[in-house]
């Protein structure tokens, strides 16, 4: 029942990573809102596309799958910033992410796993980001860090990948390595959310995320989430329970520089 707001670093990062919780807090009454950090233009398949055009289909596409998981879309706070670049616009970022904490007053917020590949830098950044703002504005919360990226790895994948654009087996094995082989998993993330009841509506919300989802344009260039890992790792998001690991941050006993190891 606490309100929340769940930063997502691209349109559907919610979805995956924590849309079942989002759904039963909704179902519950708890108010949520939703923050999405980037733009969502610089995809896989943007070189198929122009940025403007990924950026408006990415953004209707947000607002369709945040309407299946409870959320209507002036509960959806849009910051467009360039999607793979968040790093680059820290300082504007803490800013407007403040704002929102001090209009929203949330009880807990969502955010992308600090364990997640440094290659993925806009979840990096978004984790930075928040626990940078809320440093700033002085407020305790209850945080949940869901894991996306961090599940590219043996044994959740395959170790060895054909994939290019950094999700080939030297990818994996990095992540592997990182992860400890999977035991990180069970010493990270010991919470979890039974979403088993509301998983086909997590489904529906993730099917209308369809740039990321389908092919949209009928080329085999088009890469979408359930190629990764010949479809094993979009299983990571098709389970019984979403995984996090939560803590309470307290401005008093959180430092700038323990928070920069987020980054």
């Amino acid at each position: 029942m606490r309100s929340a707001l769940v930063f997502s670093p691209h349109p559907d990062d919610e979805s995956l990573g924590c849309g079942g919780t989002i759904i039963k807090k909704r179902s519950l009454g708890a108010r949520v809102k939703l923050v999405h950090m980037t733009d969502g233009s610089a995809a896989n398949h943007a070189n198929l596309i122009s940025s403007q055009e990924l950026k408006a289909i990415r953004m209707l596409e947000s607002v369709r799958a945040a309407a299946i998981l409870g959320i209507d879309s002036p509960d959806i706070h849009m910051l467009e910033f360039p999607d793979s670049r968040l790093s680059k616009f820290v300082a504007e970022a803490v800013s407007k992410v403040a704002d929102i904490l001090r209009a929203e007053q949330p009880e807990e917020v969502f955010l992308p796993s600090s364990r997640e590949p440094s290659r993925h830098s806009d979840h990096r950044a978004t984790t930075y980001v928040v626990l940078e703002a809320l440093r700033l504005v002085q407020r305790s919360v209850r945080v949940r860090e869901y894991p996306i990226w961090f599940w590219h790895h043996w044994p959740w994948v395959p170790l060895w990948q054909n994939a290019g654009s950094g999700l080939g087996t030297r990818a994996v094995a990095k992540n592997s390595l990182e992860a400890w082989f999977g035991a990180r998993a069970f010493t990270e993330f010991r919470h979890s959310v039974y979403i088993g009841d509301v998983l086909e509506r997590k489904r529906a919300a993730l099917s209308e995320h369809k740039s990321q989802m389908e092919r949209i344009i009928s080329d085999s260039r088009w890469m979408t989430l359930g190629d990764i890992a010949s479809g094993q790792f979009l299983d990571c998001f098709n389970q019984d329970y979403e995984y996090f690991r939560c803590y309470g941050y307290n401005v008093e006993t959180s430092s700038h520089s323990q928070l920069n190891t987020y980054r």
